[in-house]
């Protein structure tokens, strides 16, 4: 099985000094996920449920959010996206139905939004209209992509968009188990084209135009990572 890897490339691989910019005490959050970067500020959420952010130097940590789970949402998942001072995100539970939300906020905390939440999943069919257990969004335009790990028509998990307005919710495409089931990763859109990553390591394509899944039998790719001097060189394996 191959692993999801994330990696730091520097031009000196031999120079680098690890530093902690903060460390995670529980009242402060706990199980952080993927951040993103903005000026010098650093900004990310905490599978326990808060939103942060922090300076590039470790300074000025501060929880801008706490959702408080149920009604707000809950187990925030992924990474966030921001767009003119705005936070967008996804919570994996939680909503006025308990099957997760997708929300924004401004960078400073203030205008806490859930923008849809996730219909009710019914066991142990995991079957609703739009899907549940959303993961990371992206963002094109003024519309929000993303897929959601369970629910849908087929119970196997969805593709949806919608605006960043809430408006126009759209599920895009409901998979089925025959052309995969439970995405668990975010988007990346090329074109008119989402490409995204199955539980079980298959790669699918959903063109939006015409609203049709393609399983891509094969294996997610390999890499190589060389020393050439100083530099690093990574190859990728087809």
């Amino acid at each position: 099985m191959h692993l999801p890897v994330v990696l730091t490339l520097a031009t000196n691989l031999f120079a680098q000094i690890f530093t902690t910019l903060h460390s995670f005490m529980g009242d402060d959050g706990a199980l952080p996920e993927t951040i993103i970067l903005a000026g010098n500020i650093l900004y990310g959420k905490t599978a326990s449920g808060t939103v942060f952010k922090v300076n590039i130097d470790g300074s000025g940590f501060t929880n801008i959010c706490s959702i408080a789970g149920v009604g707000d949402g809950g187990e925030p998942h992924g990474g966030l996206i921001l767009s003119s001072n705005k936070l967008y995100g996804t919570t994996g539970s939680g909503g006025t139905m308990g099957s997760g939300t997708v929300f924004k906020l401004n960078v400073d905390g203030s205008d806490f939004t859930n923008l849809y939440n996730f219909t009710g999943i019914y066991y142990p069919s995991y079957r609703n209209n739009d899907g549940g257990d959303p993961v990371a969004l992206i963002l094109s335009d003024n519309v929000l992509y993303g897929a959601a790990n369970v629910g849908g028509t087929n119970g196997c998990g969805t593709v949806f968009k919608i605006n960043t307005d809430g408006s126009g919710f759209v599920t895009l495409h409901n998979f089925n188990g025959s052309d995969g089931y439970n995405p668990n990763a975010g988007l990346i859109l090329s074109g008119n084209t989402l490409y995204g990553q199955h539980l079980e390591e298959t790669a699918f394509l959903v063109m939006e135009r015409c609203l049709r899944s393609i399983l891509m039998e094969a294996i997610l790719p390999t890499f190589i990572i060389s020393l050439a001097g100083a530099m690093g060189l990574i190859q990728w394996q087809v």
